[in-house]
């Protein structure tokens, strides 16, 4: 008995070393990311989002008169569309019911008489109704749809919210991509996904933008999602809900074994501009001990001259631009590979952003 015991004691201490030593292991294959635990305050939120999806929040700061001058566009352009449709449904009274009577045997003759026309009659009537089908054709099964997702959307979420000078967005990845992504993994793998989709989607430049601009063909606006975000802020008065700053520039993701992680896009954003401002200041302080002080303001003006010319500062016009202050500082007798691999050098537009 005391053997059984003995053994049944190893036999539970190995099993759990063994679980350990898997969970230590599988721990150790994971590769760095910024995505950490989503905390339990984001839950009342979290829980209605699609856990197949990636999410992006942020809050928008463009004035509200700007937004409503935005909103105008779709406003016009779906009144646009239902007006067309109702004028080809009253068109197609005249129609269709002729068509339709003679193809089930119930009309007495042909909706058109072509035996009394000639062949270049009966070729334009026939090239006429073809068009007449085919507009109809692609407005029932392409335009249709866009009218009613516009009052589903758009409308619903501008009749929750209103225009608002801090409004929380939410965007949700389109599945034309997200399926193809190896669920649990990708987040830890596929770097690719994260450089060319995720990060361009959360950069300053972008988030700077007005949420209804930010729908391209990777991402599109979750309007439930953003007026339950409101919701939630909402209560705060009433001593409940959540902080309009939990909504700051984040990344969202679901996995089965953690549950919803979240990358905080905005206190990287700002950890990344003060260093950038510390290592600008190191800059003019080292030239300054070498009085060239002057050589750091012609580096500030040959950097923002390039950067707001047009087309964008571009990765060719930064090399570009370094190879002009390389000529720059050497003029004044300063090595400048030397000296800017000393000052740790500048990410994002030379660190001027």
């Amino acid at each position: 008995m005391a053997r059984t015991t003995r053994r049944s004691a190893k036999d539970k201490q190995s099993s759990s070393s063994t679980s350990t030593s898997t969970s230590t292991r599988k721990a150790a294959a994971k590769s760095p990311t910024p995505f950490v635990k989503a905390p339990s305050s984001l839950d009342p939120f979290l829980q209605e989002l699609s856990p197949k999806e990636i999410y992006l929040v942020h809050i928008d700061k463009e004035q509200p008169d700007f937004k409503r001058q935005l909103f105008i566009v779709p406003i016009l352009l779906n009144i646009a569309i239902v007006l067309f449709i109702a004028y080809r449904i009253y068109n197609g009274f005249y129609v269709y019911p002729d068509i339709l009577a003679t193809a089930l045997g119930l009309s007495p003759g042909p909706a058109v008489n072509l035996s009394s026309k000639t062949w270049l009659q009966t070729g334009i009537v026939i090239v006429r109704r073809t068009i007449t089908f085919s507009i109809d054709y692609f407005l029932i099964t392409l335009f249709v749809a866009w009218p009613i997702r516009f009052v589903r959307g758009p409308l619903y979420w501008r009749r929750k919210v209103g225009f608002r000078e801090r409004e929380i967005v939410v965007r949700q990845s389109r599945n034309s991509w997200t399926s193809t992504l190896p669920r649990n993994r990708w987040i830890y793998e596929d770097e690719k996904t994260v450089r060319e989709k995720v990060v361009p989607a959360v950069t300053p430049q972008r988030l700077a933008k007005s949420g209804y601009l930010l729908i391209d063909a990777d991402w599109d606006l979750e309007y439930d999602a953003m007026v339950r975000a409101h919701s939630l802020v909402d209560l705060t008065s009433k001593g409940q809900g959540l902080q309009l700053d939990e909504f700051r520039a984040a990344v969202l993701v679901n996995t089965d074994d953690e549950g919803w992680l979240i990358w905080r896009v905005a206190d990287e954003n700002v950890k990344g501009r003060e260093e950038q401002r510390d290592k600008l200041f190191s800059f003019r302080e080292k030239l300054a001990a070498m009085d060239k002080e002057n050589l750091f303001f012609r580096w500030v003006e040959l950097v923002q001259y390039e950067s707001t010319r047009p087309g964008g500062f571009t990765p060719e016009r930064q090399r570009d631009t370094m190879r002009q202050a390389k000529e720059m500082f050497e003029a004044e007798g300063v090595d400048f590979s030397q000296f800017w691999q000393d000052v740790g050098g500048m990410e994002g537009d030379l660190g001027l952003d």
